[in-house]
């Protein structure tokens, strides 16, 4: 007669094998649901605009030299106050990317911002740690580099022989997308969920 003691490895055996066909226990993605107000600096409501998250892709340690537009969501339109909501956002630090009213061209999924760190020769070269463009007569639009447009209002901050950009609106190409420069770094926040949007176009 067959030893019973063979009958246990024989049962247990079969129970692995009828889990092993099992998937695996899904792990639960946090993600946030995310509100805000984009406004032109002059107060007024950026209404109907697309908005786009986007984060940084490094190219070394310091220098950041692309962004790339995350795929969920996809985009969020404002409403005639300029209030958007993003739905199923992974937290983390992103920057806002975003087409006025009226643009129907999608920006591409990831555009290089290498050159928006550069400096050019001061138009006050006396002038160092001064912003140039705070006051007075807003400066007009400029060309910067080959791709970038500083838009209406812009400002830089003066480094003696150098100046760098400061406050801006940044168009790349004739349809954007468009970004906001603050204090020398392109507008980012780090988001949670319920966390708050306050983003304001400097050249509107």
């Amino acid at each position: 007669m067959r030893p019973r003691w063979l009958a246990v490895p024989a049962l247990l055996a079969v129970l692995v094998a009828a889990g092993a066909g099992q998937p695996p226990k899904s792990q639960t993605r946090k993600t946030a649901t995310v509100t805000g107000v984009f406004l032109g600096r002059s107060g007024k409501p950026m209404a109907r605009a697309r908005l786009f998250l986007g984060q940084f892709v490094a190219e070394g340690v310091l220098m950041y030299s692309k962004i790339r537009l995350v795929a969920q969501p996809p985009y969020a339109i404002t409403d005639e106050k300029g209030r958007f909501q993003f739905t199923g956002v992974t937290p983390g630090k992103y920057t806002i990317v975003y087409q006025p009213r009226g643009i129907t061209a999608y920006p591409l999924a990831e555009f290089g911002i290498k050159s928006l760190s550069a400096v050019t020769r001061s138009i006050l070269p006396l002038l160092k740690d001064v912003e140039i463009g705070a006051t007075g007569e807003p400066r007009p639009a400029q060309a910067w580099g080959r791709e970038y447009t500083l838009l209406k209002g812009h400002t830089f901050y003066a480094l003696g022989p150098n100046m760098k950009i400061w406050n801006a609106t940044v168009r790349k190409g004739q349809n954007g997308p468009f970004l906001e420069v603050r204090k020398g770094i392109i507008w980012q926040q780090d988001l949670e969920d319920k966390s708050q949007i306050n983003l304001e176009a400097w050249s509107y």
